[in-house]
């Protein structure tokens, strides 16, 4: 989350935080919520080519294989 926040605070990003969850019947294992400025500057993050996830900068900062 240190490299959403350093990629899009400067299109908006006011902030976020993550939710773990360990009880066996939760839909989901982790969520995050972002929060902007605005829909647009949501929409100008994630349209930037920082917010593209498949960036050499994004696939430089990952340090574990995905686990299923």
């Amino acid at each position: 989350m240190p490299l959403v926040q350093k990629l899009w605070a400067p299109y908006g990003l006011k902030s976020w935080k993550v939710a773990q969850y360990d009880n066996e019947g939760a839909p989901y294992i982790v969520q995050a919520w972002l929060e902007w400025e605005s829909k647009d500057h949501s929409d100008r993050g994630v349209a930037s080519d920082d917010g593209n996830l498949s960036s050499p900068t994004c696939r430089s900062s990952v340090t574990k294989p995905p686990s299923s």
